[in-house]
């Protein structure tokens, strides 16, 4: 048995992009305190509890600012996750190394391929000033997240690059070797990070590479190499509910601190391990938000270019409940309306697909 079952997975793939796609469009709302995975910012953690001891019309939208830009890491987690049960534990037969990353490469940077090109036909029909930068040719070769001179688009073309970064090391550092060369990388990413400024350009950079990745995607290594359904009674929804409360109040105190932000995927995982188990228990909400997950990868490379046609419209109106629902509604219909532009070679679900070999 276990950790997370197929469905399991699928559930938390469909409630990380959720996350994602909310989290991408309200956290630029004129008033909300803005968050990132890439960079501890304490003024956002200040900014949030200011708020939260005088609430306005904006507290939910802060709430999601807070909470919710860590959606990226529910889907390293199950990355690591789904290739160590597919490739090690699993009945897929073995491959060179070189196979593997021409593999997982070829499917990416299709998927970047046609991301790319939705993104800036969309943008250059809505906004004739809209200028592509050169640099982009990088960013569609999965390398452009290496050049520190770079400016990184973000959402997917980010994404897609830093995980082919954790396929190749997956591949040549920690596929089949034992566990304690994961922890040992996962250490010595967190050690370099703590020596870095908070805010700086050097933490943002790592981050924007695999260092951001590597803690979550060993945890899902691990978790597969050496957890079951059995692990803490998680299957039970009494125990489970408490472990998620546990989970959630840890993931709130980490945000206070710098030390142990860098260690809040721990949380960050632990909680959505426990919402996916009790959401398990719904049958109707397990089977929408697993509809949901496998949609995802089309709604991962959809929502940039609805998000950046509608955020300003949204900021100058101030309807931002309204614009809200609107952008989701708009993000759903074009996803499903362009799934089968992205399901031939189903590149859509790569940053997914390993995740549901269970």
């Amino acid at each position: 048995m276990t950790l997370l079952s197929q469905q399991d997975c699928a559930i938390m793939r469909g409630l990380a992009i959720i996350i994602i796609i909310v989290n991408n469009f309200t956290h630029v709302f004129k008033g909300v305190f803005f968050d990132s995975e890439l960079s501890y910012l304490w003024s956002s953690v200040e900014g949030f509890m200011n708020n939260l001891t005088h609430p306005d019309a904006l507290l939910p939208f802060n709430v999601i600012s807070f909470y919710c830009p860590y959606g990226v890491m529910l889907f390293i987690f199950l990355s690591g996750y789904g290739l160590t049960l597919k490739y090690e534990k699993g009945n897929t037969p073995g491959s060179t190394a070189t196979s593997f990353v021409t593999n997982h490469y070829s499917k990416l940077f299709t998927m970047q391929l046609k991301g790319l090109a939705l993104y800036l036909a969309g943008m250059c029909l809505c906004f004739p000033n809209f200028v592509v930068d050169g640099s982009i040719a990088l960013q569609a070769l999965l390398v452009g997240n290496l050049n520190p001179f770079q400016k990184i688009m973000p959402g997917p073309y980010w994404f897609f690059g830093m995980i082919m970064e954790m396929y190749v090391i997956y591949r040549l550092i920690i596929y089949r070797r034992s566990s304690a060369v994961a922890i040992a990388l996962t250490v010595m990413s967190l050690v370099v990070m703590a020596f870095t400024d908070p805010e700086g350009s050097l933490i943002i950079y790592l981050r924007n590479n695999c260092f951001l990745a590597i803690l979550p995607f060993g945890m899902g290594v691990l978790a597969a190499r050496h957890l079951d359904g059995r692990f803490l009674s998680i299957n039970k929804p009494r125990v489970c509910l408490a472990w998620f409360v546990l989970a959630f109040i840890l993931l709130t105190l980490s945000k206070f601190n710098f030390y142990s932000w860098l260690i809040m995927p721990i949380f960050i995982i632990a909680t959505a391990v426990t919402i996916v188990k009790l959401i398990g228990k719904v049958t109707w909400l397990s089977s929408s938000l697993g509809w949901v997950g496998a949609l995802s990868g089309v709604l991962f490379v959809v929502h940039p270019l609805v998000r950046d046609i509608l955020v300003a419209r949204t900021n100058q109106s101030g309807a931002f409940y309204s614009m809200t629902c609107i952008y989701l509604l708009v993000t759903f219909g074009l996803s499903i309306l362009l799934k089968p532009l992205f399901s031939h070679n189903k590149a859509s679900h790569q940053a997914s697909k390993d995740q549901s070999s269970v």
